[in-house]
């Protein structure tokens, strides 16, 4: 520092030496601005500014928040917030149409907000970005004169775990023991039914999923019914769709009736409550960045019911041989879509999640915190302008399980497996909705994702 001190006096000595008139020149000195303080969570999370909170392990949360280069603003810490009943609104998706809205309408609506251990931020401007490819995505399905959508999506992935999966033929799951081999085609497991909460028709006709065979180890679970220290519960699910990656809906994270966010949440891909080890995949507390839209908070409209889980945040806690990180890398994910009317209604649709309580399957046991499932038929399955319709039987705790459909898109090179083509949002007297994976959903994906 002070041979710095001197170099910087020496050389306004002899910039103030006098010229060849005797003249002593002007002296013009700019002052650097200062550097901001900064604290980098991971390669797509940094932070700067003023010291919100530090951390135990010596990193801080600052005042301001980079996400992929996309800058937050605080906006405060939560206090004692404990996991409260959904209040969900079945508006039916109907809110104005993309090309209804305005520029500066679209950028406020889908301006990101955020949760991050405990701590509030908001995107520091609307996401004008964010609205033009919006924009320039529904003109180009508009221009299409058949009604088809062009297909966004990423191929799906199983992880490195153990190879078995869940075997799709003809629109049925053929239902078999796992094989533990790397090269088995694996099934579910050979568990007896298991009644109604949501369901359709005369019985509840879920099934109690494997939770350690793909992809129904891709499901997460999320818990803030109670401890932190252990999964007790199951506010809502969630679905990997990448390595650090997961799909969910905004309800989940977000509590209607307080107009705030809930609680952090602790979470597990891959959980059964009944295993010697429940947490075969490891699992966590916090450790994620969640982002949803400005919209959903301003009436939580059915239509903004989604969010994007970012878990590249630095954590980095291995636990059960999984980086909390990307644990997709692991366990596997989902592919995904923007399927156009014609592919929803053609094709089976999956839904796997965590009901938590009350019972399931028919005759009815208690549902525990497990992977469950339903299907629901081609013939069974309506797409609206933003929603699915189906009748997959589903009941509390399942909301933000991905609807799926194994299909073999093109979507640049996308393989034949399951791919994700909404998220299963709530219960209705004739028919389950899921929040449809349109363009606007994909384009919100892609801006607060650190995999895409």
């Amino acid at each position: 520092m002070k041979q710095s001190l001197r170099l910087l006096l020496l050389g306004l000595l002899l910039a103030a030496s006098p010229d060849a008139a005797g003249q002593l020149p002007t002296i013009i000195t700019e002052i650097p601005a200062p550097v901001p303080e900064t604290t980098v969570f991971s390669p797509s999370l940094r932070f700067e500014g003023k010291v919100v909170e530090q951390l135990a392990n010596g990193r801080s949360v600052r005042e301001v928040a980079y996400l992929r280069g996309r800058k937050f603003v605080w906006q405060g810490r939560l206090a004692n917030r404990i996991a409260t009943p959904e209040r969900l609104v079945d508006d039916g998706g109907l809110v104005p149409a993309i090309e209804q809205l305005t520029r500066d309408e679209l950028a406020k609506e889908l301006r990101g907000v955020a949760l991050f251990n405990g701590h509030q931020f908001q995107e520091a401007e609307p996401a004008y970005d964010l609205a033009d490819e919006v924009i320039r995505l529904r003109e180009q399905e508009l221009k299409d004169p058949s009604g088809a959508r062009s297909s966004l999506g990423k191929s799906p992935a199983q992880g490195n775990a153990v190879y078995t999966r869940e075997l799709e033929v003809a629109g049925a799951i053929q239902r078999q023991a796992p094989d533990t081999s790397s090269l088995a085609l694996g099934g579910l497991r050979a568990i007896g039914p298991a009644v109604p909460q949501i369901v359709h028709g005369a019985a509840d006709d879920r099934d109690v999923m494997n939770n350690t065979i793909y992809p129904h180890r891709a499901q997460i679970v999320f818990d803030n019914t109670g401890l932190t220290s252990v999964i007790n519960g199951a506010e809502g699910s969630g679905t990997l769709i990448g390595p650090s990656t997961a799909m969910s809906v905004a309800h989940v994270f977000w509590d209607e009736t307080a107009d705030t966010w809930e609680a952090d949440h602790r979470w597990a891909p891959g959980y059964d409550s009944l295993d010697a080890n429940p947490s075969p995949y490891g699992e966590w507390y916090g450790c994620y960045w969640v982002t949803i839209p400005t919209a959903y908070t301003n009436g939580n409209s059915s239509a903004h019911d989604y969010a994007v889980l970012d878990f590249d945040v630095g954590c980095n806690i291995v636990r059960d041989g999984v980086n909390s990180d990307e644990p997709g890398s692991t366990v596997g994910w989902l592919g995904f879509y923007t399927a156009s009317s014609s592919d929803i209604e053609s094709h089976t649709g999956y839904v796997r999640g965590y009901p938590g309580l009350g019972t399931c399957g028919n005759p009815g046991v208690s549902c525990n915190i497990r992977v469950w499932g339903d299907t629901s038929s081609a013939s069974e399955n309506n797409a609206t302008s933003n929603m699915i319709e189906h009748q997959a039987d589903t009941s509390g705790g399942q909301s933000g399980s991905g609807f799926y459909h194994y299909a073999d898109p093109s979507c640049g090179g996308c393989g034949y497996g399951p791919y994700l083509v909404g998220m299963h949002r709530a219960g209705s007297t004739n028919y389950n909705l899921a929040r449809r994976f349109d363009s606007t959903v994909y384009s919100f994906l892609q801006a607060y994702s650190s995999d895409y």
